[in-house]
């Protein structure tokens, strides 16, 4: 084992063995290594002869799938001899555009050992998408499963020149996909011919590109975000914050399309020497996914605000679950998906903030007590700050953006930069990376989410975050999704609109609106106060599940430049008789 491993695993432990959040903030520092690539350094001495099982795959068919460390240690050798005989080299750049399976897992191993780097593809992609990221990632190889084989085939020119075009066997698609074989594409079962032995040809520097992830693009045209080898570095943080151990069997429900996946369905396990455990589903469906982790015993979940919403609609009390731990990240949880997860579970589910840019940052720590509407503290490892918008700090209790420290120590794990120079002169500021998102932070050095930057607006003179109307508007039992935007009232003044989501039982009526402004007028201060509400069936969405509020912006601006509602929009002035509103003369 190389002396830089050994460092990683001695920042490791000490987080593995911390006795509380005090201590890990205080004693916790990152290692400074050079060379470093964390399979070849770190993975393959855990897996060789290691017969723990790495990752249990099972789907919604019945099928299951168990590799063991040391299989899986031999099967991404066979494949980065297979890429080798290919033709990669060290840098280059490889598409992936594959759901969840055993082979992914062989797949990313063997990239990082033949020095790649790997550029996730969410399979929602259009062949337009497709176009644009081969020619932005400058790609030279792709794995995709068989059934995007098509996708890729009509992104037409892009394709052609690339160094190999690799397709992988879906056994969870019942179709010709399954066995047919595709012109210009290499079939990935070849790689069954290669040995299981892997030397590999070069150093890999810890400054060596390892990663590189579209956003989810909830304002402007997806950055490239790039990471290096330090990322799975930065990730012990994350793997603190889950509170993983060895020999746990950890479930983390996202899409290998998103950094997520990364972040929680490879390094926090198998940082800690954990079980990955993955479902597939042609479509999430809470009572089979809750019955797997009945059934597989998981220990350790984490999952998004949009799971979690479906989650509590169940009887969980019908379940006897293993579960330890239970985490949040992608989107701020409102307070009363919290109370109803303790309600229904008995474990108070623990929130993290993180960014495709970054590793966990922010969030409660086992042990740190729970402020109702907090994000919870620093992680360790990390120092942050709220700032203005000339860098100076803001006081407790102000508003600001999240800025973390990156003079004199980055923090591991943090982007390197975007593709783009400007956005990184934007970002990268005074010794701070700058976030984008806004909070404030109170005496006691919790943090509570304000919002994107963007998504913050001014109403009469007040300041209004979506994020806390959108967790007072959650509390009311019809509700299952809020977003609110600013609009335009009668009078030409800026005021809050909510667009609202109802669980499956409430219908959009006259009535029900007249009962949601009610339940505003008590419960919601009046100059935060929705004074428009629109029902929608679904809220427009990124391919990772995050509300597309530029498309609400948007199309509400449609709305009032042609002087309408909605067809299921109302105003709190219809009801001003049953509300006794008084008119303003």
């Amino acid at each position: 084992m190389t002396d830089d491993a050994k460092k990683f695993i001695e920042a490791r432990d000490f987080l593995l063995n911390a006795e509380n959040y005090e201590e890990a903030v205080k004693d916790f520092t990152w290692p400074h290594l050079t060379k470093f690539n964390w399979v070849l350094d770190y993975f393959n001495e855990m897996a060789k002869g290691n017969d723990q099982k790495a990752v249990i795959y099972t789907d919604t068919k019945g099928n299951t799938r168990e590799i063991t460390f040391h299989e899986l240690y031999e099967r991404s050798n066979k494949v980065a001899n297979f890429l080798t005989d290919a033709g990669m080299q060290k840098g280059d750049r490889v598409l992936m555009m594959m759901e969840t399976s055993i082979e992914i897992f062989e797949i990313i191993l063997a990239v990082f050992k033949n020095g790649g780097v790997i550029i996730p593809a969410a399979s929602l992609l259009t062949p337009k998408d497709i176009s644009d990221r081969i020619e932005r990632g400058n790609i030279k190889i792709v794995f995709a499963h068989k059934p995007y084989v098509e996708k890729f085939n009509r992104a037409g020119a892009m394709i052609k020149g690339l160094t190999a075009l690799i397709a992988v066997n879906d056994y969870f698609v019942e179709d010709e996909s399954a066995t047919k074989k595709y012109d210009g594409w290499i079939d990935y079962e070849e790689a069954d011919k290669y040995p299981g032995e892997y030397s590999p040809a070069f150093i890999t520097f810890t400054t060596d590109p390892m990663f590189m992830f579209f956003t989810s693009g909830t304002t402007a045209k997806p950055k490239l975000v790039i990471h290096d080898h330090s990322y799975p570095l930065g990730h012990l943080t994350t793997m603190y914050w889950v509170g993983v151990k060895p020999g746990d069997v950890h479930y983390n429900i996202s899409s290998p399309g998103w950094a997520k996946y990364q972040w929680s369905s490879l390094f926090v396990p198998w940082n800690a020497g954990a079980t990955v455990f993955t479902i597939r589903y042609a479509q999430f469906g809470s009572k089979p996914v809750l019955e797997a982790i009945e059934k597989f015993g998981i220990d350790t979940l984490c999952a998004p605000l949009s799971v979690w919403k479906l989650f509590v609609q169940e009887d969980l009390s019908k379940y006897n679950f293993k579960l330890r731990e239970i985490v949040s990240a992608g989107e701020p949880l409102n307070p009363e998906i919290i109370r109803l997860v303790k309600e229904k579970l008995g474990i108070t589910i623990r929130e993290g903030y993180g960014q495709t840019e970054s590793t966990l940052s922010i969030g409660y720590f086992k042990g740190v007590k729970v402020k109702e509407g907090s994000l919870g503290k620093t992680a360790p490892g990390y120092k942050l700050n709220l700032v203005n918008d000339t860098l100076d700090i803001v006081e407790a209790n102000q508003d600001g953006q999240i800025a973390i420290e990156i003079y004199p120590v980055k923090p591991l794990g943090l982007l390197v930069g975007y593709d783009d120079p400007e956005m990184n002169e934007k970002i990268f500021k005074g010794g701070w990376y700058l976030t984008g998102d806004t909070a404030y932070r109170d005496e006691e050095g919790y943090f509570y989410f304000v919002g994107r930057n963007d998504d913050v607006f001014k109403s009469l003179d007040y300041r209004i975050s979506p994020f806390e109307v959108e967790s007072e508007l959650m509390v009311h039992h019809a509700v299952v999704e809020a977003a609110v935007i600013p609009t335009e009232d009668e009078r030409g003044r800026i005021v809050p609109k909510a667009f609202l989501v109802l669980k499956p039982e409430f219908q959009p009526t006259r009535e029900m609106a007249l009962q949601l402004f009610t339940f505003i007028r008590n419960q919601i201060a009046p100059y935060k106060r929705p004074r428009y509400i629109e029902f929608m069936e679904a809220f427009p969405k990124t391919i990772s599940a995050k509300v597309m509020r530029k498309d609400l912006r948007a199309y509400n601006e449609e709305l009032r430049k042609e002087n309408k509602l909605g067809k299921l929009e109302f105003r709190e002035a219809d009801f001003a008789k049953e509300l006794n509103i008084r008119k303003r003369k």
